[in-house]
């Protein structure tokens, strides 16, 4: 497995990114995991790096149910920015839903859509 150098993990669920972070940890895998509880803050932190010329991350780990900008919404802006080709996301959700995990395919970002909860094994298996 290779190594990530910066993850985000965009999700408001305290216990679910506290688990999520001890699990990355066990894999050795992931360097810098980074939490921002919305998608409207992860917009701005994304632009922000990128104007500066710093480093974007190597993977998203993306929620969908969330405050001020949901996850969909998140897609939507990712999908107006020129650096959008370079990005790597995962949509971990609660959701079974046939019909979420279809609308995932749609963006291009878009990796894998991921029910909750994750394993190592899974965590183990992303190139």
């Amino acid at each position: 497995m290779q190594k990530f150098a910066l993850t985000y993990v965009i999700d408001d669920d305290e216990i679910f990114v506290f688990v999520l972070r001890k699990l990355l940890q066990k894999t050795q895998h992931f360097e810098e995991v980074v939490n921002i509880s919305n998608g409207s803050d992860a917009i701005e932190v994304l632009v922000n790096q990128f104007a500066k010329d710093e480093t974007v991350p190597s993977l998203i780990f993306l929620d969908l149910n969330m405050p001020v900008l949901d996850g969909w919404q998140f897609l939507d802006e990712v999908e107006k920015l020129p650096f959008k080709d370079r990005l790597r996301i995962y949509i971990i959700s609660s959701s079974i839903d046939a019909r979420e995990i279809e609308k995932a395919k749609e963006y291009s970002t878009v990796k894998s859509f991921v029910s909750k909860p994750v394993t190592l094994d899974w965590l183990h298996s992303i190139r």
